[in-house]
C-alpha cells in the first residue's frame, strides 16, 4: 500500500498501489499541477472554493462511481488504482503500471506445486506486513485465522514477543458471537487475546467522519473502525492485520459454470453439474442453471422485466432503475470480469478508511492483498480455483494442518443482522432525512420517513439509510 510523487522540478511523476489502499488526488489547471493525499489539501492549495460535486456525491451513494469519476469536492480528480501520471510543461498523461487481467488463468500447478506456492508467498505477504508493534483483529472465519496461523510465528521471530490479538464478541446475541472459534484459535497459537465489545454506533460523529475524509462513503463504519484502531493502539501497537478483502482474492466464483460452458471446458462444467446434482438440484433446475449460465444479458433483463421483479438488496423506497444498473457484460466475459472486481471503482470507502487509520495513528494491513499472491490466484484456471461447491473450498483445502479443522469445516455463516438491528440509532437517522434541503434523486423521502418514525427498517432498508444519511452529513458543511 503506498502513494507518493517525485519530481526534477520540471516534471512531476506520481502514482498509487494497485489496490486504492492509499489515495492520491490532483488537479491541473492554468496555474499548475497540485497533487496531495485529501482533496481539501488539492482545494487549498489552488485556491478553488471548497463545494460539493452533487453529481459525484450521487454516484458514490448509488456505487455506479468508476474509475474516472472525480472526488465529491468539486475541481479534484482521484488518481485511478494502479496508475501513475506525469504531469510538465507538456501536460499529463496518465499511465497504467500493472494489468492483472493479463494474468487470468495463464498458470499450470500440480496440487503439490500449488501448495508449496502458496506456503512461500503467504508467508512472504504476512512478513512483509509486520512491523515488530502488531496486532490481529481475529473473527471465527477462515480469513483472519490464516494470516494469523502464518503470522504468529514470524512476529515472535522478528520481535521477540507474541502477536497481540483483538476480537470484538457479541454476549448479547450468540447467534453473531464467534468466540467459540477466536478463544481457542488463539491459544493454539500462543496469541495473547484481547476481547471486547463494540461501543461506537456506526452513525456517531457522522458529519465529522465525512468532513475528514472529504467525500460520503458508503460501505464503511469509521466511528467503529476508529474504536478499534484506538484500542489497538492503546496497547502500544503500530499496525493491525486484518483478513479483509480475502473475498476478491479467492472466493468470487460467480459465473463460473457459464464460463467453462461459454469456454468449451465440459470436462468442468460437467463435474460441477454431476456435483449439484448430488446436493439434490433436479434435472429441470441444472437444465435452467446452464441456460442462465450462457444466457445473454438482454434476455436475463427481458425475463426480469417480464417478471416486474424487485431487486432483492435494494429497497421500495427508492427507485431500483436508479440503483441496480447494469453494464452489460459479455457472457464470455463475465468471469473475467467478477475475478477482477476487487480492481475496478475507485475505492471511495478505502480511502476514507486511510484518513480514520491516519486520525487514529494507526496503518492496517492486509495480507490476502499482496500483490505476489493475489497474482497467484489470477493465474488459476477456473477448475482449479474454485475445485468444487464449497465456500472458499481450494484455501479450506490449502490451509489444512495450519489453521484448526473446526473453522475449516465450518458450514454456517455468521451474518451480523441480529446485533446491527438491534442498534440502528433512529434519532440520528430522522435528523439527517426527514426534512433535508437538498434531496438525491431516485429516494421517495415521504415513503422513508415513515419508516424511520415507526422505526421498522429491515437490513436492506438499513444499509440504505445509513449511506444516505453519510450524504447528508457530508453536505451538512454546506
Amino acid at each position: 500500500m503506498f502513494a507518493g510523487a517525485v519530481s526534477d522540478g520540471e516534471t512531476v511523476f506520481a502514482f498509487r498501489d494497485h489496490i486504492g489502499y492509499r489515495s492520491l488526488v490532483y488537479r491541473r489547471d492554468a496555474a499548475g499541477f497540485y497533487a496531495a493525499a485529501e482533496a481539501k489539501q488539492v482545494v487549498a492549495g489552488a485556491g478553488i472554493p471548497r463545494q460539493p460535486d452533487l453529481e459525484v456525491v450521487e454516484h458514490v451513494f448509488y456505487r455506479s462511481a468508476d474509475d474516472d469519476t472525480p472526488c465529491a469536492l468539486k475541481g479534484v480528480l482521484r488518481l485511478p488504482k494502479m496508475t501513475g501520471i506525469t504531469a510538465g510543461d507538456a501536460g499529463t498523461r496518465l499511465r497504467r503500471y500493472w494489468d492483472p487481467a493479463s494474468l487470468l488463468e495463464t498458470a499450470r500447478f500440480g496440487p503439490d506445486e500449488l501448495k508449496d506456492r502458496f506456503d512461500a508467498l503467504m508467508d512472504q505477504a504476512v512478513s512483509r506486513s509486520l512491523t515488530g508493534r502488531d496486532a490481529i483483529s481475529l473473527s471465527g472465519g477462515i480469513d483472519s485465522p490464516a494470516i494469523a496461523a502464518y503470522a504468529a510465528p514470524r512476529h515472535l521471530e522478528l520481535a521477540g514477543r507474541p502477536l497481540q490479538a483483538v476480537s470484538v464478541v457479541y454476549p448479547r446475541y450468540p447467534s453473531v458471537d464467534e468466540s467459540r472459534y477466536v478463544i481457542p484459535l488463539a491459544e493454539q497459537l500462543g496469541l495473547p487475546l484481547q476481547t471486547y465489545e463494540q461501543e461506537a454506533n456506526p452513525l456517531d460523529d457522522l458529519a465529522t467522519w465525512t468532513a475528514l475524509a472529504d467525500t460520503p462513503f458508503p460501505g464503511a463504519t469509521l466511528a467503529q473502525y476508529a474504536e478499534d484502531y484506538r484500542r489497538v493502539r492503546g496497547l502500544g501497537m503500530l499496525g493491525l492485520l486484518t483478513g479483509e478483502h480475502a473475498e476478491f482474492v479467492f472466493a468470487i466464483r460467480w459465473f463460473t459454470l457459464g464460463h467453462l460452458l461459454t469456454h468449451g471446458r465440459f470436462g468442468a462444467a460437467r463435474r460441477e453439474l454431476a456435483q449439484r446434482r448430488a446436493q439434490g438440484m433436479s434435472l429441470l433446475g441444472l437444465a435452467r442453471l446452464a441456460g442462465r449460465s450462457v444466457a445473454p444479458h438482454r434476455v436475463m433483463a427481458a425475463r426480469h422485466a417480464i417478471g416486474r421483479r424487485w431487486p432483492p438488496t435494494v429497497p421500495r423506497w427508492v427507485n431500483w432503475h436508479r440503483a441496480a444498473q447494469e453494464t452489460p457484460v459479455p457472457v464470455r466475459e463475465r468471469w473475467r470480469r467478477s475475478q477482477l472486481a476487487g480492481f475496478i471503482g475507485p475505492g471511495v470507502a478505502l480511502e476514507a478508511e486511510e484518513v480514520c487509520q491516519v486520525v487514529c495513528d494507526i496503518r492496517t494491513r492486509r495480507p490476502w492483498t499482496d500483490i505476489d499472491l493475489w497474482e497467484l490466484f489470477l493465474s488459476l484456471p477456473a477448475e482449479q480455483k474454485f475445485p468444487d461447491l464449497r465456500p472458499k473450498g481450494l484455501v479450506r483445502d490449502l490451509l489444512r494442518g495450519r489453521v484448526p479443522d473446526a473453522i475449516l469445516d465450518r458450514t454456517d455463516k455468521t451474518v451480523f443482522d441480529e446485533a446491527g438491528l438491534a442498534r440502528i440509532d433512529y434519532p440520528t437517522l430522522r435528523r439527517y432525512l426527514v426534512g433535508q434541503e437538498h434531496r438525491v434523486a431516485g429516494i421517495d423521502y415521504a415513503a422513508l420517513g415513515e419508516l424511520l418514525r415507526a422505526e421498522t427498517l429491515t437490513r436492506i432498508d438499513y444499509e440504505w439509510a445509513k449511506n444516505l444519511a453519510g450524504v447528508h452529513a457530508f453536505l451538512s458543511q454546506w
